[in-house]
């Protein structure tokens, strides 16, 4: 496993994304020189073999930076590449299996969408984080809607604690003032760090406010 635990202080969690001018490995390098220390590495085209060459290169990149290293959905990617974790979706593989497979220390990400899923994550009690959402549309989870209130999202909140917590689903740099509105650990951004294809115009933006609030919390 990689050495470098997750660091849930940090409010701001980035995804790579199969949308932009960059490689998954440069994108990653580029969110730790701006100071991202939270990074999920997210593929829905990659084949297996590149998508594990990107993951192992990533490792390597976090590991210089005392970065956390999360791949989605991949099980075997993440345990062989000594990425910290693995981040799964609601309908992709056992949560207990990838708690088996990547052994102790091992991060286990899951989605979140409901009151009802969120009574199942507990129930497992696997988790070391949820993404919960998606607060609003979302570019590059084009099947769900939002239907979460923001009574419901309290709810879920509650039934997790002391789980962290981080909203997904379209969000932007005016978001991180959801954090103190709904008591959540931070966001997760991916379409909102670039502008079209031009990886990372807006990165360095959402780092100094997630540094901002840090600085506010010390």
């Amino acid at each position: 496993m990689n050495l470098n635990p997750p660091d849930f202080n940090h409010s701001l969690y980035c995804l790579t994304s199969d949308e932009v001018d960059l490689s998954h490995s440069q994108q990653v390098q580029s969110m730790c020189r701006s100071g991202v220390r939270l990074i999920q590495l997210r593929s829905k085209v990659l084949p297996f073999d590149l998508l594990f060459e990107e993951a192992k290169k990533s490792v390597e990149i976090c590991k210089t930076f005392g970065a956390t290293l999360i791949v989605n959905d991949f099980i075997e990617v993440a345990s062989r590449s000594g990425a910290s974790g693995i981040h799964l979706g609601y309908q992709d593989a056992s949560a207990a299996h990838a708690a088996d497979l990547l052994g102790k220390g091992g991060v286990i990400g899951e989605t979140v969408h409901s009151l009802e899923e969120a009574k199942e994550v507990r129930k497992r009690g696997v988790c070391s984080y949820v993404g919960l959402g998606p607060v609003r549309e979302s570019s590059t989870k084009r099947t769900l809607q939002p239907r979460l209130t923001g009574k419901e999202i309290k709810e879920i909140i509650h039934l997790l604690n002391p789980i962290p917590v981080y909203l997904i689903g379209g969000l932007g740099l005016s978001d991180f003032n959801l954090l103190e509105s709904y008591g959540v650990t931070g966001i997760c951004v991916c379409s909102g760090l670039s502008k079209g294809k031009q990886f990372g115009v807006h990165l360095q933006a959402f780092v100094e406010q997630s540094d901002k609030l840090k600085l506010v919390k010390a």
